[in-house]
């Protein structure tokens, strides 16, 4: 009985780790988005006190940790995800295909071609 409790701990830890650390499979990373924004949706997943200083112009700023809350806010298009960190792309990644969003791909906060042609002057 205790065995089997310890295996199912470490299950839970392997599998947690695993919805955090491991990349999504089948999304790829944009530098450059050349895309018709008509037809997908930007979404800015970082935090606020990050976001302010570098606006991205018509994007959704919805942090990843309000996506679950506020997901109904994010038109029904395909979407692209800007975060700055690569734990945070997982996660927002995971959360919006559970919610049935089509992700496109996603861009990382260092990617500063995207950012550049992006960015409200």
């Amino acid at each position: 009985m205790l065995l089997l409790l310890f295996l199912l701990l470490i299950l839970f830890i392997v599998w947690e780790l695993y919805k955090r650390y491991f990349p999504v499979v089948g999304i790829h990373c944009d530098d450059e988005l050349n895309i018709n924004l008509m037809d997908i949706e930007i979404i800015d997943v970082r935090d606020y006190n990050i976001s302010y200083k570098d606006v991205i112009d018509k994007s959704i700023n919805i942090p990843v940790a309000y996506l679950e809350r506020y997901c109904y806010e994010i038109p029904d298009k395909k979407v692209h995800v800007v975060a700055s960190t690569r734990l945070e792309k997982n996660v927002a990644i995971r959360i919006l295909r559970r919610k049935g969003f089509q992700v496109t791909g996603y861009t990382v906060n260092h990617s500063r071609k995207l950012l550049e042609k992006l960015a409200v002057k």
